[in-house]
């Protein structure tokens, strides 16, 4: 079987529809949420926000779509509700990051399951967070792409189009951290948060400093804690960072214990209901990251 959706399309195609990405006939990728969904045949449920900012994007004019956690929550240890089956029973597909991260996805959506971290080229073992390498998530993007296309055949020019659009956007937030993370004064990442971000960390040579583990909802021990403020004393770290969804309490007990000011990073798997109803795509999330990294670390373009 080809996972890759590349490897399903003509030269042809590509050939012709990169001519029309290049002169300038693409437009900017929009939500399909709040639009006609009730005329796509196709309906699918994602998991989670990655796998759903996906779909707006890789599947947008082709189907209707559906995040089962809700905005504000945690996809760690998230256990659905009956109405998250009810939706996943309604759906052709249910698409999700992998086993690790959403154990339960496979187990409700059968034979309709599918995961995005298929082929990825850069998975670390202990870290489920593998949208975070620039990378994986365009073959993320493709995997979505051929699992609508292996099975509704005449939805593969609109993937295709709308897949080079997502390329587009990716290569070009890749393109911009590389500029930036290239010249930074500090490398350390002291995160008061899990370990979200060391894809990121290992791209860009970056030293990732997580308080707690893979798990959003690890709780720290104080020997942790007391280890991470020793070390941003004696390193004089003037910026520490945090996930914008956690309780602030312990980030705002360190930063008062090293006067130290705060910054947030967002890991994209869960949002804000204000995040959510502004449809915040990968990009604009990733770029926003990056505002955080380059203030925190003192980074020159």
């Amino acid at each position: 079987m080809k996972e890759n959706f590349r490897k399903i399309l003509s030269v042809g195609a590509i050939a012709a529809l990169t001519l029309m990405f290049t002169a300038g006939c693409a437009k900017e990728p929009q939500s399909q949420q709040g639009t006609a969904q009730a005329s796509y045949a196709i309906k699918t449920a994602e998991a989670d926000y990655v796998a759903y900012s996906l779909a707006e994007q890789v599947l947008k004019d082709i189907a209707e779509i559906k995040m089962i956690i809700p905005p504000g929550s945690q996809p760690h240890g998230f256990e659905p509700l009956p109405k998250d089956i009810a939706e996943i029973e309604k759906a052709q597909f249910l698409f999700y990051i992998n086993d690790r991260l959403e154990p339960w996805a496979k187990k409700l959506g059968g034979d309709k399951a599918f995961p995005l971290e298929r082929n990825l080229p850069e998975v670390d073992p202990a870290d489920p967070h593998v949208w975070m390498d620039f990378d994986n998530i365009q073959v993320m993007a493709e995997n979505m792409a051929y699992y609508i296309s292996s099975q509704y055949p005449d939805t593969e020019k609109q993937l295709l189009k709308n897949i080079l659009n997502f390329h587009n956007e990716v290569d070009m937030v890749k393109r911009i951290y590389g500029q930036m993370l290239s010249n930074c004064e500090h490398k350390d990442i002291y995160h008061i948060g899990h370990l979200a971000f060391g894809y990121i960390a290992k791209r860009y040579g970056l030293n990732f400093k997580p308080l707690t583990g893979a798990k959003a909802d690890a709780e720290p021990t104080p020997k942790d804690m007391a280890e991470m403020i020793k070390s941003i004393k004696e390193n004089k770290v003037k910026y520490i960072f945090t996930e914008e969804t956690l309780n602030p309490a312990i980030s705002q007990a360190i930063a008062r214990e090293t006067g130290a000011q705060i910054l947030y990073l967002h890991t994209i798997e869960h949002v804000t209901k204000q995040e959510f109803e502004q449809k915040m795509t990968y990009r604009q999330l990733m770029l926003k990251n990056l505002d955080s990294l380059a203030k925190g670390l003192n980074c020159k373009a």
